[in-house]
């Protein structure tokens, strides 16, 4: 895998934060959990909790909180009717819970989970199974859930090969756990599948957990689920979201602490979801914030934090995660700043920060999320909060939408405020004579310094020197920087440098008359001065001749 406040929101109180201008709860460590004995009920056909999908014929399921009646931790998951009005009791087929997962083919899978029967003598006519799927793409996986179907499925290796376990009396009312690594007493299920067992092709598998009793207890026995665990290779990291049914649902204007730091916004919504909780992928504090039900509009999936300036550059960052990249996934960072210390009022709009970001980035892998643009105090001088706000829209199928399955975006490590120092630049944009040595550094021990010449964000791809190094300016350019340092970006510093040409050289001063003198110091027989000489000496000696005739 390869990062504090005040909350706004519908109906929600505002309550002023006096840290420093920085998100409290950023990597999303605290939230609520449900009280002990709270339960959550789901109908067949819906999404069921956070992360599933559920399809019963009967009576859906139920996600329950226990301090002690959990596998580990505090959620687990069972089906409200495993029985149901058919003679003799229903098949697996009527009650199903299910997810897609991204796999690799060129890895192994192996499966792990844990399973309860809440029954004093439980027999073998009550089981539970295990249904993995293989299929070619997100999408073909996603549409045989949402429709009951397999269709889609690919065929080939070991696809649709069920692992069942029948409980049996010694098996009462205590957590089995089974893996790949320790395998059960059923000799014909394995929770191991080789590379040789993948379908060629296959990229994601659609986890099946299913439940069937005709053990004829009365009343019937509750069958609970946890502990979920699909994880490849020589890899500890699960891939199931929400494995252990810990994640927090959050609706419309629901915070996600009761200190009241994160809210989210549906747009009035009550029923679209959002969830925060433990994720083996996670960053930071090992939680994660997601958001289901995406639309094609920002404003829809929204979430906000209202923060107090104190002195700081704002500049907002965010790490995003997802196994179904496209480049009609959108992820927008605004930040608004108010004059009021509550984020009321009208936000100044000279000052807003705002990048949107494509998702067409590497799958199953964490990507830092920088906006380009900082604010510095000089800039916000009359500001006194401002809104930070996380947004995500879908617009990968049709008319600008989700299209018939929806997308996942995890959020980690979120920030206001660069964690990385700026770079810097010596000497400052200006004009400059003929070329410009400039000087990049950051306040950061140990960060490297991308930049660009043409005005562009730099990326990881872009030139870089050390903190310290110098860049040559030759012609006029904008010069844009970042520093980089554990996977996290600075904001961007830009200037412009205006490269002018060298004066022209003075024309040469005018010749000097000659002094009539060779370089040896003496005249020179071509030099006009002597036939001057000679006429004049010549004009002497006829007048003197003359003067002699006339006496």
């Amino acid at each position: 895998m390869n990062l504090r406040t005040i909350a706004i929101g519908v109906g929600a109180a505002l309550v002023t934060s006096s840290a420093l201008a920085e998100l409290s709860n950023g990597d999303f460590a605290d939230f609520d959990q449900p009280a002990d004995g709270t339960t959550s009920g789901y109908d067949s056909g819906q999404a069921g909790p956070p992360g599933w999908f559920l399809t019963t014929s009967f009576d859906g399921g139920t996600l329950s909180f226990s301090d002690d009646g959990a596998a580990s931790g505090r959620g687990y998951f069972s089906f409200n009717d495993l029985v149901g009005p058919v003679p003799g009791g229903a098949g697996f087929g009527a009650s199903k819970l299910e997810q897609c997962v991204p796999i690799d083919a060129e890895q192994t899978v192996s499966i792990g989970f844990s399973v309860f029967a809440d029954a004093a003598e439980p027999n073998s006519d009550l089981r539970i199974r295990v249904n993995p799927n293989f299929y070619a793409t997100r999408e073909e996986c996603l549409l045989d859930l949402i429709e009951d179907s397999g269709d889609r499925r690919l065929s080939g290796g070991r696809d649709n090969d069920d692992f069942d376990h029948r409980f049996s009396a010694g098996q009462a009312r205590t957590w089995l756990t089974f893996s790949a690594q320790e395998p059960p007493s059923n000799p014909d299920g394995s929770l191991q599948y080789e590379v040789a067992d993948l379908t060629e092709g296959t990229t994601y598998m659609n986890l099946s957990l299913r439940g069937r009793d005709r053990s004829g207890i009365s009343p019937p026995p509750e069958v609970r689920f946890d502990n979920i665990v699909v994880t490849q290779g020589s890899s500890t990291e699960n891939l199931v979201v929400n494995a252990g049914f810990e994640h927090a649902e959050l609706f419309d204007g629901a915070p996600i602490a009761a200190a009241a730091d994160w809210l989210v916004s549906r747009d009035g919504d009550a029923t679209a979801r959002a969830a925060v909780g433990p994720q083996d992928f996670a960053l930071s504090s090992g939680n994660v914030f997601y958001f289901e039900d995406l639309t094609g509009n920002f404003g829809f999936s929204r979430l906000d934090q209202c923060i107090t300036l104190d002195g700081e550059d704002i500049s907002p960052s965010v790490f995003a995660y997802t196994a179904a990249p496209d480049a009609g996934l959108g992820v927008r960072l605004n930040v608004d700043f108010y004059a009021s210390d509550d984020c009321s009022g009208d936000a100044s709009g000279d000052l807003r920060v705002r990048e949107d970001f494509d998702l067409d980035i590497p799958a199953s892998t964490w990507t830092s999320l920088s906006a380009g643009e900082i604010r510095t105090p000089g800039e916000y001088a009359d500001a006194v909060s401002v809104l930070f706000s996380l947004r995500v829209r879908d617009r990968s199928g049709p008319d600008n939408g989700p299209g018939a399955t929806q997308r996942l975006v995890f959020f980690d490590d979120a920030s206001a405020v660069s964690a990385i120092a700026t770079p810097t630049f010596s000497p400052g944009p200006g004009s400059y004579v003929d070329s410009v040595t400039v000087t990049l550094n950051t306040a950061t021990d140990g960060a490297v310094i991308y930049y660009t010449l043409d005005g562009s964000t730099p990326d990881d791809t872009s030139s870089n020197v050390p903190a310290g190094g110098t860049v040559e300016i030759t012609s006029t350019s904008t010069l844009t920087a970042r520093a980089f340092l554990d996977g996290n970006f600075s904001a961007a510093r830009s200037g412009d440098y205006t490269i002018t040409a060298p004066p022209a050289p003075p024309p040469p001063p005018p010749a000097e008359l000659s002094t009539g003198c060779s370089v040896s110091g003496q005249p020179s027989p071509l030099d006009p001065t002597l036939w001057v000489l000679a006429g004049l000496a010549g004009m002497s000696i006829l007048w003197r001749r003359r003067r002699a005739r006339q006496r």
